[in-house]
This record gives structure tokens, C-alpha cells and sequence, in this order.
């Protein structure tokens, strides 16, 4: 008697938007480091971009070995362009959430699958699928429930940065799906270097302790360069917009270990809107994967 073993074979959208779920979930700690870290804005952003270059170099030297340096110059005027959006969504998001609410950074990061979806339907030719518009829609009610009745008191300044974060990732998004026959995971390298700089021409005082220095290795170590690569590998499987979708998990993920650790206990508005925010993405994610598996 014959036996046949059947095996579930993703689709290249289903890798990308599953790529996307284990990316958010690294960068999720991320808020909550930097607040246990203490930084003045200048310095953060200094080892934000200096730590990830070693670990990234390392990561892909190990996989490419020899092919290294023909690889990184191979990126090309596309992963200069994507290193400069990578260092412009680090140095906006750091200003973003020192200069405005935690609830208006939210609010204007939440529009990137907006910037997305309409730069891939632009440059891309490429339109989004009703159930994308749908969850898109929930998102961004989402995040305006969680924000009800803090808009208006903060900085415009840390506004517009916050809005300039939302659409430098779009932007790197679209550019990586453009460009996809490219590895531009290198250009993070690029990006991070770019950002060290940023910061190193304001003079920051780069003096941290023992306790600053283990949260800031992880967030450069760890978090961003894994979570970073997933995310210029991801659009190339996945539509950029579907991508910035996923990644919107952090809005809630994020508070989520602030309240765990710190006990920092979310409002009510917090809890309905990242409720909806969370269901809605998840059910986007796992009807995605779903509809998108073959049994081979």
C-alpha cells in the first residue's frame, strides 16, 4: 500500500507576507529599548547606524564569502538610493518619536501602505487587491482610535517627521519590488553608514555605560539588521503595500512590551484600536498565506 505525502508550497506572495510576520516580530522590542536605553536622540542614532554595519557586513560575508564585495558594488545606483531612504526612515522615526506623541507618530507611520500601494500602482503598474484596501482602511481607523483625543497637542515638527518615515519606507519598499532581480540587503549597509554619519555631524556624546550599551546591542546587533533585511527581501516576493501592511504590527506589538516590561498600562482607546489592528492584520496575514498555499 502507497503512501503519498502531500506538502503545502507557498507562492512567492505567501513567502513575502510571512517573511514580513517573523521581521515585525523581531523589530517589535524595539520601542521598548530604546526607552530602557535612556539616549539623547544624536547619540541613539549614532550606534543605531554604527552597530548594524558590523553585523550586517558579517551576516553577508558568511553567505557570500568571496562574492562579498562584487555583491556590494553590484547593488548600484539602487542601493545608494535605498541606503539613503534606510538612513532617512532611522533618523525620522528616532525624531519622530522624541519630538511628538507616541500617538500621532502612530497615526502618520500607519499611512506608509497608503504610500505604498499608490507608488506601486504609479511606478509599478501594479494595483491592490479589494481585501489589501479593506485592511488598509481597518488600519488606519485602528490607528485613529488609538490616538483619539491625543492629536493636536504635540509638535508639528515631530509630525511632519513622522510623515516623512511613512513615505521614505513606502519608498524603499517600492524601489526594492522595482528592483527585485537585485540584492539590495547590502545598501542597509550603505544606509547604516549614512546614518552614523548623520549623527556624528551634530557632535553626540558617545560616552554610554555598561547597561546602554547592551540595549543598544541588541537594537543594532540584533533587531534592526535582521528585521531590515526581511524587510528589502520581502518586497520582492510580496506587493510593497501588503509588505508595509504587516509591519504596521509593531503599532501595537511595540506598546505591547512597554506595558509588559515597564508597566506602562495602555488606555482603553490603546486597547480597542491595537485589538482591531492586530485581528485585522493577522486575519490579512493568514487568509494570505492560506489562499496562496499549493499541496504538492
Amino acid at each position: 500500500m502507497n503512501k503519498s505525502r502531500h506538502y503545502v508550497q507557498l507562492s512567492d506572495r505567501g513567502k513575502g507576507i510571512l517573511m514580513s510576520l517573523g521581521g515585525v516580530l523581531v523589530l517589535s522590542p524595539d520601542s521598548l529599548l530604546i526607552r530602557l536605553a535612556a539616549l539623547d536622540d544624536f547619540t541613539l542614532i549614532f550606534y543605531r547606524g554604527l552597530f548594524p554595519i558590523f553585523a550586517i557586513s558579517l551576516i553577508l560575508w558568511l553567505y557570500y564569502r568571496n562574492r562579498f564585495l562584487p555583491v556590494l558594488i553590484a547593488i548600484g545606483w539602487a542601493g545608494i538610493i535605498n541606503g539613503a531612504l534606510f538612513a532617512a526612515v532611522n533618523i525620522t522615526f528616532i525624531s519622530a518619536i522624541q519630538k511628538t506623541s507616541v500617538a500621532n507618530t502612530l497615526l502618520f507611520l500607519s499611512s506608509a501602505p497608503i504610500f505604498a500601494a499608490i507608488l506601486s500602482l504609479l511606478v509599478l503598474r501594479e494595483n491592490q487587491r479589494p481585501t489589501t484596501w479593506l485592511i488598509i482602511v481597518l488600519s488606519l481607523l485602528s490607528i485613529f482610535i488609538i490616538g483619539w483625543g491625543s492629536y493636536g497637542g504635540a509638535s508639528l515638527l515631530g509630525d511632519l517627521f513622522a510623515l516623512g518615515c511613512a513615505m521614505f519606507t513606502a519608498c524603499s519598499a517600492v524601489l526594492v519590488r522595482y528592483k527585485k532581480d537585485i540584492d539590495l540587503v547590502p545598501s542597509v549597509i550603505i544606509g547604516s553608514f549614512f546614518t552614523a554619519c548623520y549623527a556624528l555631524t551634530s557632535s553626540p556624546d558617545l560616552a554610554i555605560s555598561t547597561v546602554q550599551l547592551i540595549y543598544v546591542g541588541i537594537i543594532g546587533f540584533i533587531l534592526v539588521p535582521c528585521a531590515f533585511i526581511v524587510l528589502t527581501i520581502a518586497p520582492r516576493y510580496a506587493n510593497s503595500a501588503e509588505v508595509q501592511l504587516v509591519y504596521l504590527l509593531e503599532s501595537i506589538l511595540g506598546p505591547l512590551w512597554v506595558w509588559l516590561v515597564i508597566k506602562e498600562t495602555p488606555s482603553l482607546n490603546t486597547i480597542v484600536g491595537g485589538s482591531m489592528l492586530l485581528i485585522s492584520v493577522a486575519w490579512f496575514a493568514h487568509h494570505t498565506i492560506r489562499e496562496e498555499a499549493k499541496l504538492v
